[in-house]
């Protein structure tokens, strides 16, 4: 069993738990990778890369390949900002999918591929 946090700010209550593979089933899952121009992770082991989405630079953390078995072809990496921006908008990211006829390991393999390296 996970371990959850549970908290209440006024009249919002919340809970904060660990992903599980179940999560959001059928749902595309974005994994936020830090912004270059907000932190240095170079000593971390993570890769700078491209954001998919923006092309801004940001860091691959090498925990991302976990993320991606656990969430197996519905997942994809963006930076904190196009993140945020997806959780505010839903459907935007699985429309442009489609509309470009991508799959979410379109945008996922050159990421893996340079934590590879």
């Amino acid at each position: 069993m996970s371990q959850s946090y549970r908290f209440q700010l006024g009249s919002m209550k919340g809970e904060i738990k660990p992903a599980e593979s179940s999560d959001n089933p059928g749902e595309l899952m974005i994994v936020a990778m830090p912004l270059v121009s907000n932190v240095n992770m170079s000593d971390s082991g993570a890769k700078a890369v491209e954001c998919p989405l923006c092309g801004k630079g940001c860091w691959a953390s090498p925990h991302l390949p976990t993320a991606v078995k656990m969430y197996e072809g519905r997942v994809i990496a963006a930076c904190t900002e196009c993140s945020l921006r997806a959780n505010l908008n839903k459907g935007e990211i699985p429309g442009r999918l489609h509309a470009e006829g991508l799959q979410p390991n379109d945008l996922l393999m050159p990421i893996l591929q340079k934590l590879e390296n």
